[in-house]
């Protein structure tokens, strides 16, 4: 299954404001700082949230998770997560079978579009399929 997620561009207020807040923060480095940490700032703080604005795109099959980015490509085996953790804008994939606060470190979130029914019920069946399956949360919408 796959599927792309582009944040900035399903929320465009928040985008505004979030160019806006950068724009701004640029200028007040470049004048109180000069042009070059200005421009070094802005490289900084776009690149930070290039997950905002640029898409992401995903990909699940029956044997790895395959997550594309403008910079890098991760893959990860479905073998080494053991757990589901559904949250307001995606799923977590957890390599422990409890609750633990090394999810967010260890694991990996996929962010999910609006039309997000398919997707779960897809990673569910193959959770399911596996037998290793501990679904946990409820499926919130966004």
């Amino acid at each position: 299954m796959k599927w792309s997620v582009h944040p900035a561009k399903y929320n465009r207020t928040k985008t505004i404001i979030s160019l806006i807040f950068v724009f701004s923060f640029i200028i007040f480095v470049s004048i109180s700082y000069g042009v070059f940490w200005g421009i070094l700032g802005f490289i900084i703080l776009f690149l930070s949230l290039h997950s905002y604005f640029f898409p992401t795109h995903y990909e699940v099959n029956d044997k790895e998770v395959k997550i594309k980015t403008i910079f890098a490509t991760q893959r990860r085996q479905l073998s080494e997560f053991k757990r589901l953790y559904y949250g307001r804008n995606g799923v977590l994939l957890s390599p422990f079978k409890h609750k633990t606060f090394l999810n967010q470190f260890r694991g990996v979130f996929l962010l999910l579009p609006t039309e997000r029914d398919d997707i779960v019920n897809y990673l569910e069946n193959i959770f399911a399929s596996r037998q290793a399956v501990s679904v946990d949360g409820d499926r919130g919408t966004t």
